[in-house]
């Protein structure tokens, strides 16, 4: 693999207190051209893209997203988890490097059939492409929670711990017909002049699980209201993704299976009570499994899956626990 481009600036932003000036650095990656997946597929022409923010000369710490997340983190770039990375917070880019990463293929090929091995893989590839050899910390939250259990299994000389949020080790058969009836509504579209409506729908379907009835209940007395914020989820996210990158990232959740006993790394696994994408079941079931557990916490939200998003001031001290 060769390094196709990397970029790297002191970040734009009013200077404050840190170990050493903070850097934004892009590092892209072509796959190689003799790259496979576990189900014998290859990546051609598709691009790793990572970021690194904060302090260059400090740990690393890679925080991985959902499927809709990407290598924006941190405050520092308006990123997807800015209240928990960025100057001064838990994840603090004054004492770390925080790496993001994309998730391929970029939607121009036909979809693919990938596991979040297979990411783990990618990933893995492109921190060695960049001079990243260890990692203090791997974070990762949703789909990003399983490419990060791959990623411990894998490679457990390289992470001194992993944190897992709102994922368990293999999916629930409830939320796998959920995202097999979202793939079948592209189905109907796919390859026609309404290919993006097809994408926005599916992905409205999939904005319903992510909360509760109870958070819906309270929020949308309005129905207008209701309908008006899923249209704009949905169309927002098929502004920027192929009816093909949205199903190969469906299937990836579907085609995830790790067994916790093989995970060596000390685990933290922060679940949300209310998660009805990753039932508690599921999550009791793997912490039951990992053999260095390093704690099992389970956040009481009315928000569901997404309470990795929006329950920042729980989940920093959560973190806090195991980062210092």
């Amino acid at each position: 693999m060769s390094l196709a481009a990397v970029e790297t600036a002191e970040c734009p932003c009013p200077p404050f207190a840190r170990l050493a000036p903070l850097v934004m650095r892009n590092v892209s990656m072509k796959v190689r051209s003799d790259w496979r997946s576990r189900s014998g597929q290859g990546l051609e022409g598709e691009t790793v893209r990572l970021r690194m923010v904060g302090n260059p000369a400090g740990p690393r710490v890679l925080v991985l997203g959902g499927i809709s997340a990407g290598r924006c983190v941190t405050s520092l770039d308006d990123g997807w988890w800015s209240g928990l990375a960025g100057p001064g917070r838990v994840i603090d880019t004054d004492r770390f490097l925080v790496i993001g990463a994309d998730y391929p293929p970029s939607g121009r090929c036909e979809a693919k059939d990938l596991c979040p091995e297979d990411f783990a893989r990618l990933i893995r590839e492109a921190l060695d492409e960049a001079g990243v050899q260890h990692l203090e910390a791997v974070v990762g939250s949703s789909f990003g929670g399983m490419v990060g259990l791959a990623f411990a299994r894998l490679y457990p000389e390289t992470v001194s711990t992993l944190v897992v949020l709102c994922a368990g080790h293999r999916p629930h058969p409830m939320a796998t017909a959920l995202r097999h009836v979202q793939r079948q509504i592209l189905d109907l579209t796919e390859g026609t002049n309404r290919e993006a409506d097809g994408v926005a729908l599916a992905r409205q379907l999939a904005m319903t699980t992510y909360r509760t009835a109870e958070e819906f209940g309270a929020r949308f007395a309005d129905q207008g209201e209701l309908r008006s914020y899923l249209h704009h989820h949905g169309t927002k996210y098929a502004g920027g993704v192929t009816a093909a990158r949205y199903r190969t990232l469906s299937l990836a959740i579907d085609n995830h299976r790790e067994d916790p006993r093989t995970i060596r790394v000390p685990t933290l696994v922060i679940a949300a009570e209310s998660d009805r994408v990753v039932p508690l079941s599921i999550v009791q079931e793997m912490a039951a499994g990992l053999p260095k557990l390093l704690g099992y916490e389970v956040l009481r939200s009315a928000f569901g899956h997404d309470a990795f998003l929006k329950e920042t001031a729980t989940i920093a001290p959560l973190l806090r626990r195991v980062l210092g």
